[in-house]
């Protein structure tokens, strides 16, 4: 049985390259508990184009700084950002 606690948490985003968020536990090496924001972008057959992934990702580094504030108002304090590509 899974510990609620250790599940992640889904989080709506409102941002167009964001296909799912959500804040997980992890746990370093010093067994120090941190909470992780991780971003799902979406599967956009740009994104896969080499010449257009660098535009895609300057596209949310741009953006990233709103997305923190709009998401820790609604989760709280997170220690990091993890961004998922695919």
């Amino acid at each position: 049985m899974i510990n609620s606690i250790m599940s992640p948490r889904r989080v709506s985003v409102s941002h167009p390259l964001v296909r799912d968020a959500y804040l997980k536990k992890n746990f370093t090496s010093e067994n120090r508990e941190e909470d992780v924001l991780v971003l799902d972008m979406v599967d956009d057959e740009h994104a896969i184009d080499v010449s257009s992934f660098d535009d895609y990702l300057v596209d949310l580094l741009t953006d990233l700084q709103s997305l923190k504030n709009q998401l820790s108002e609604k989760v709280g304090y997170f220690d990091r950002i993890d961004i998922l590509t695919h």
